[in-house]
């Protein structure tokens, strides 16, 4: 019996001793990031707690950003020079002057964040965009409860996601009306090297800030903004790992879902406002989160689109006009997925992004 009691104080001291490093200790990690329309973009290396409780972070080894188009349709970074496929260096160096574009370098590190369903309009900004949210976890110092506090997140002064403006032109006469348009059967976020299922909890954002003629000036082109609608895009939405179940459960309170062949996407709840933790206040603990969250600082997201991790399909983006249209791209790893949680950092994804007029 005493060796099992001294068995069992070990066993405690090294828990005492990963809690700690949770706290108090950077974790780095080298991983690579892709990003094409193909996207390739963000890993990130997670016990069953959400929003990496070990305060993981990630640094991206490498990135490769390659962005094209299908027949019919052309694009662009500065709405000028118009092209089927768009390259890192457009998206960070031929930008149109005023556009605040980013993609985590080798020397950043990666955070989940969180958002919600709604466009936000900086005054001084040329587009309007989603407002992110860091969240990190603070474990009250009387009984360990974790509870999430929020900073907000600039687009042009973090690191924690990808985010640029993307022209998209379609060149037919105004006569022939809108047209519909898919993203491409690749479309998706998939695992890299090593394997975490991160991608799992990975999202696609999508701001439309309006359209014009296609002879409209380059002022006119570059200056559209008034968001006319906002998307959010969800792969992989059929499958979780088991520490991701077991987070949904035991944090959130998502039951009756499997490891596969899930129907619907997991309820969620994004934050939608920068708060600190405060011993006397529950609804910002990610425990209660599909029971009574404060409305000023979690909404639910339903995402727009959501496809299987099989999916080998084209599916509907939207019906755009002829002409012109400038949307904000986003992608992140998503803080209140179920599945973000510690067992899944350190991993690697690509994001991957294509249009097309044509259908399967």
């Amino acid at each position: 019996m005493e060796d099992m009691n001294k068995t069992e104080r070990e066993e405690e001291k090294k828990k005492k001793r990963g809690f700690l490093a949770f706290i108090g200790v950077k974790n780095t990690r080298l991983f690579g990031l892709i990003l094409a329309f193909l996207i390739t973009v963000i890993g990130l290396s997670t016990s069953t707690y959400a929003w990496f409780t070990s305060n993981y972070t990630v640094s991206v080894q490498q990135i490769d950003v390659h962005v094209s188009s299908g027949s019919g349709i052309q694009i662009s970074t500065d709405a000028e020079h118009w092209k089927s496929m768009i390259t890192q260096d457009d998206i960070l160096n031929h930008k149109y002057t005023g556009a605040v574009n980013q993609i985590p370098s080798s020397t950043d590190q990666i955070n989940p964040v969180s958002t919600v369903k709604a466009a936000y309009a900086d005054a001084t900004a040329k587009t309007e965009g989603l407002h992110m949210y860091k969240g990190t976890i603070v474990n009250d110092v009387n009984d360990g409860t974790p509870y999430l506090d929020t900073t907000s997140e600039t687009d042009g002064s973090n690191t924690n996601y990808v985010a640029f403006d993307l022209f998209l032109k379609l060149d037919f006469k105004s006569t022939e009306g809108p047209k519909q348009v898919y993203f491409t059967s690749g479309t998706g976020i998939v695992a890299g090297n090593p394997n975490t299922h991160i991608e799992y909890a990975g999202r696609m954002g999508f701001v439309i800030n309006g359209n014009a003629a296609s002879s409209s000036d380059l002022d006119t082109l570059r200056n559209l903004k008034g968001h006319t609608a906002v998307k959010i895009f969800e792969p992989n939405y059929d499958v979780h790992t088991e520490n991701g179940l077991a987070n949904g459960r035991d944090n959130y309170g998502v039951t009756g879902r499997s490891s596969s062949g899930n129907s619907t996407p997991a309820q969620y709840y994004g934050v939608k406002a920068e708060f600190a933790y405060n011993p006397n206040d529950s609804t910002n603990y990610p425990g209660t989160i599909l029971g009574s969250h404060d409305s000023n600082k979690f909404a639910e997201v339903v995402p727009d689109y959501y496809t299987t991790a099989a999916n080998s399909n084209t599916f509907n983006f939207m019906e755009l006009p002829v002409g012109v249209t400038k949307m904000r791209v986003y992608m992140w790893i998503e803080g209140q997925d179920i599945d973000c949680e510690n067992t899944a950092s350190g991993g690697q994804v690509s994001f991957n992004l294509g249009f097309t007029l044509e259908s399967d």
